[in-house]
This record gives C-alpha cells, sequence and structure tokens, in this order.
C-alpha cells in the first residue's frame, strides 16, 4: 500500500531524521560515559540511524513526483526537475552557490547504498561511503554554525566541496521541503 505523500512525509521520513538526531544525543553521550563499549554501539547505531535518515529523505521525491499534490509547480515533470525545485528551497544555496544539498544527501545516500559511486563521478560531490563517517571536530569547524563542536564525535560528510555535518544537510531538506510544501513541523521529538 502507497501511503499519501503527507502521511509518508510524517510516518516514515521525519521519524527517521528524529531517530537520527537522537542517535547523534546518545553518541555523545555514550562518549562521554566513558565506556567504550556503549560507545561503539552508540557509533554504529548513529551511522545506521544516519543512512535511513539519508534514504528515506532522498527518495522522498519519488513519493511526491507520484502523488503530483497541489503545490507541486506543473513544470515539474521528472525527478531531476523536482530535485532542482527543491534545491532552490534550501537556505545554503542562498549564502554558497556551489552547495546544493539535496544533490550532496542523494551522493551520501547513494554512497552509503552502493559503496563506491562510478556512474558519473565526475558530477558527484561524495564519491564513497568512507568518505560518510564519524569523527570529533574542532571548535568553529561545522560550516554555518551546524553541527557539534569542541571534538564531540559525529557523521560528518567529506565532500569535493568541504566538511559538513549531515544533521546539518538533513535539516536543511526537511526545511526545504517544508518551505516548498508549506507543511508545518511539528517540534522535534513530536510525531
Amino acid at each position: 500500500m502507497q501511503l499519501p505523500w503527507d502521511e509518508h512525509f510524517f510516518e516514515i521520513v521525519l521519524p527517521a531524521w528524529q531517530a537520527y538526531l537522537a542517535s547523534e544525543s546518545e553518541l555523545t553521550a555514550a562518549v562521554s560515559s566513558g565506556d567504550e563499549m556503549a560507545a561503539a554501539r552508540a557509533r554504529y547505531r548513529a551511522l545506521r540511524e544516519a543512512g535511513s535518515a539519508s534514504f528515506y529523505l532522498h527518495h522522498f521525491a519519488e513519493i511526491v513526483l507520484r502523488a503530483r499534490p497541489h503545490w507541486l509547480p506543473a513544470e515539474v515533470a521528472d525527478l531531476r526537475n523536482l530535485r532542482q525545485w527543491l534545491a532552490g528551497h534550501c537556505t545554503t544555496r542562498r549564502t554558497d552557490q556551489r552547495i546544493d544539498d539535496v544533490r550532496l544527501l542523494g551522493d551520501v545516500a547513494d554512497a552509503l547504498k552502493h559503496a563506491v559511486l562510478t556512474r558519473d563521478p565526475d558530477n558527484r560531490l561524495v564519491e564513497a561511503n568512507d568518505a560518510v563517517l564519524l569523527t570529533g571536530t574542532r571548535s568553529g569547524e561545522g560550516r554555518f554554525g551546524e553541527g557539534k563542536y569542541s571534538g564531540a564525535e559525529q557523521v560528518m560528510i567529506l565532500s569535493k566541496v568541504g566538511r559538513r555535518a549531515l544533521s546539518g544537510v538533513l535539516q536543511n531538506v526537511v526545511d526545504a521541503w517544508r518551505r516548498g510544501a508549506g507543511i508545518d513541523l511539528p517540534p522535534i521529538g513530536e510525531p
């Protein structure tokens, strides 16, 4: 059974994103506790939830294209056009034209699924799954004030246009859907 686009967004996409955010918080707590077993489990969970959130959010465009809701412009005829339209609603694109978080998220989802991206590698922002990793960041290293600071471990993307916190990319794409579709989102943590 195919869910309506809005139900899919609220019941599949947002819970996956929220589970990822919760896993990042658990990772911070586990690493801070000094319990290496708990930290290892938290690292795996963060990577697993990162993949899940990336897959569901990236592929939501396919759900929207199939559903053709009233807010989708009539000139959006295919998936490529839809993702370009969505990228226009991303806030980081307004400050840095090299960054297209919709495209970056797609490359992350594809890299996590396929390991190495061999189709059109010159036009990819991420080339392989080893570019999506858990790492600490130095103070002020995250772009646009995104991500954790002061060495806290988090899922980072090492792309051709620089390091990005996955949490920031996911947030930007969720917000782009919200702006583009006129979707009101509940506060984080609420269904």
